[in-house]
């Protein structure tokens, strides 16, 4: 008899077989998913191009957490797999909650959603195998602890980069020293050489990929808004943090550049009427079924742009790669002082004239979380009607609808 279990092991099969993930890409373009938004399509096939390379085995496949440059690993010809981004998709398609349950047996539920569902997905045997974990503590201050865990499950090596709270020379220094040895022992791990060149050109690759985000940010200014929030807290966020440095990234942000630039002349904003424009803080959204976005869209009150988005580091140097990589990590605004948060986020403010800013508190991040309340009497001084919307973005469970329907409509209040 055909059981529960059958269908389990079915799954974890068609899951593992490389061949999945070619014979899903003709099934997609034949139901024509979001025909009009090329980039979108962009996106589904690098997950399924990436996730393809991961199962096969043919190249190094290197963990990473999503605030690592994902340079590094284009820069070696490896496959960068990213387990936040995985959890987030498992999330999407409401699957998330079994995962989660059974990380909850292992770890606290105080850790980050993210991370349960990812650790359940692996102590189920879901996730690609990595051959090495590169971790970074900025921004996340778990998550060497928890890629270390990883590491100690699968039996690989785990290099962490821990990057200084300021920026300064001594900082740059010390920063640029850790990347190289990270690459030195990554090649010796991996056995792989370092090719400057490659390096190079992934850095070149992340540039091109730039400057189609710096174009792309500069098309959100206008009014009325092009693309909704909810999107760019997902498939846009995911490949800023997933794509860059690969033609992959070149690619997507240039094909959505493009998909902006003509539904702005033709006036087109996502929403029928556009009344308020609003600021979303944290770099993500809860990922399952919320009506969040529709209650806003409701009031006619548009998300015009993302924290998550904003552009931070400079253009990079191909022919410095450590001193590069280094400015990307250490100018990072949410890292070190709360100051360099604010200035950028009124910074997005003013540019985007927004009416009033919503942060999303997600369960589990205490480094944004942290400092949510004091960037909310900063723009309340300033008569920026602001609300703290806690909330989850991977754990279904710990959704409110009735609390967050009743902190949003208090936000359209304060908008009058």
């Amino acid at each position: 008899m055909w059981n529960k279990n059958n269908t389990s092991d079915l799954l974890k099969w068609l899951v593992h077989h490389p061949m999945t993930y070619r014979c899903l890409r003709p099934l997609l373009e034949l139901l024509h998913i979001r025909e009009d938004n090329a980039a979108y399509k962009t996106w589904i096939r690098f997950l399924l191009d990436i996730t393809h390379n991961a199962y096969l085995g043919e190249r190094p496949v290197i963990w990473m957490n999503a605030f690592a440059p994902s340079e590094i690993a284009y820069g070696l010809r490896a496959v960068p797999f990213m387990p936040e981004i995985i959890a987030s998709l498992v999330a999407y398609f409401g699957q998330s909650r079994g995962p989660i349950a059974l990380a909850d047996s292992q770890a606290s539920t105080d850790l980050c959603s993210f991370y349960r569902c990812a650790l359940g997905l692996v102590l189920d045997d879901y996730l690609p195998r990595p051959d090495l974990i590169i971790s970074s503590s900025h921004l996340c201050d778990g998550a060497n602890k928890f890629f270390h865990h990883l590491s100690q499950i699968y039996g690989c090596p785990h290099l962490m980069l821990d990057p200084p709270y300021n920026d300064g020379a001594s900082s740059r220094q010390y920063m640029i020293s850790q990347l190289k040895d990270t690459f030195g022992k990554t090649c010796e791990l991996l056995d792989l050489s370092l090719d400057q060149e490659r390096l190079s050109e992934a850095l070149n690759l992340s540039n091109q990929a730039r400057g189609y985000m710096e174009k792309l940010n500069r098309l959100r200014r206008s009014s009325p808004s092009p693309l909704p929030g909810s999107e760019g807290l997902s498939y846009l966020a995911g490949m800023s943090f997933y794509s860059l440095g690969s033609r992959w990234g070149v690619d997507f942000f240039k094909s959505l550049y493009h998909h902006l630039q003509d539904r702005i002349a033709k006036g087109q904003g996502y929403l029928p009427r556009e009344k308020y424009r609003l600021l979303w803080l944290h770099h993500i959204r809860p990922y399952y079924k919320n009506e969040i976005f529709e209650i806003l869209a409701e009031r006619e009150a548009a998300v015009s742009f993302e924290e998550a988005n904003y552009l931070y580091w400079p253009t990079l140097d191909s022919s410095d790669p450590w001193g590069a990589l280094t400015a990307k990590i250490l100018s990072n605004v949410w890292a070190g002082p709360l100051e360099r948060r604010i200035a950028a986020i009124w910074k997005m403010v003013k540019e985007y004239r927004i009416d009033g800013v919503i942060h999303f508190s997600h369960w589990g991040c205490r480094h944004s979380c942290g400092g949510a309340g004091v960037i909310g009497d900063l723009l309340k001084e300033r008569r920026i009607p602001y609300i703290v919307l806690p909330g989850d973005g991977a754990d279904a469970d710990n959704y409110s609808p009735g609390q967050t329907r009743t902190r949003l409509e208090a936000l359209m209040e304060m908008l009058g």
